[in-house]
């Protein structure tokens, strides 16, 4: 059962605690530290919204620094929020239904509910990619500028998901998602290779993309995310998120709604 955790029960990294205090002066508000031995990825955070009192940090039980980098890099994302009224992406229920409807045709074989869970899944995981996938460039790049203690950390995490999404790239997985969707995350998974492997001077990791054509894709959405040469402001998440969802044809699969504090 997850429990609240106190700041002196486990020990991180000083950049790790810095971000969190960081956060916490920005918003004005304390991150509650909450221990969850069942979290499917070693640390997550939730920004308080409106009426709410506290963001809320998830890490997953035991000693790993691996953590201490998902830390720094969750609350990294929170600070970038754009200015002014905080934007949050939303789901478009009649793209996720057409997005199921699609699902239980390629899988005929599958129970109604199962059919329409697995496309429910299919359509969030995407828009997951995109609101993650180009802002988290940005972070990443800074967490590696600044030296911090959790580069190392960092690099082995960059890996370790860039190795686990090549197997996004068998036929029999392309079989199994509509080819909008498949399309679009294989690129975004592209896009994180490339630039994941340049950051970490690994560009080898992208080979299994490039080997397939997806480099093109890749650096321009790169390219959209962390600005070209000559650009000297960083965009902001809603500007980088529509650009990448134009660029991949995804444009208006998701809403925008402001949230007042």
């Amino acid at each position: 059962m997850p429990e609240p955790s106190g700041r002196g029960r486990r020990e991180f990294l000083p950049s790790a605690n810095q971000a969190i205090a960081e956060l916490e002066k920005a918003t004005g508000k304390p991150v509650q530290i909450v221990e969850d031995p069942e979290l499917n990825v070693l640390a997550t955070i939730r920004r308080a919204g409106p009426g709410e009192a506290s963001h809320v940090l998830r890490i997953k039980s035991g000693e790993n620094r691996a953590a201490d980098y998902l830390i720094v890099f969750e609350c990294r994302m929170a600070l970038r929020d754009d200015p002014g009224p905080r934007a949050v992406l939303r789901d478009n229920p009649a793209v996720r239904e057409r997005v199921i409807s699609e699902c239980e045709e390629l899988h005929p074989q599958l129970p109604p509910a199962r059919a329409q869970e697995l496309g429910s899944f299919i359509y969030r995981g995407l828009i997951l990619q995109l609101r993650s996938m180009g802002p988290g460039m940005l972070v990443d790049r800074w967490i590696r500028q600044h030296g911090l203690d959790v580069s190392e950390a960092q690099g082995q995490a960059i890996e370790s998901e860039i190795t686990n999404n090549l197997a996004a790239l068998k036929p029999s997985t392309r079989a199994n998602y509509p080819a909008k969707v498949y399309e679009a995350s294989i690129s975004m998974n592209a896009a994180y290779a490339i630039h994941g492997g340049d950051l970490l001077g690994k560009p080898y990791l992208a080979v299994p993309y490039l080997s397939q054509g997806y480099g093109e894709i890749g650096r321009r959405l790169i390219s959209l995310a962390v600005g070209g040469k000559g650009q000297t402001q960083e965009l902001t998440e809603q500007q980088i998120i529509d650009a990448w969802a134009q660029e991949l044809g995804v444009e208006g699969w998701y809403e925008w709604t402001e949230l007042s504090e």
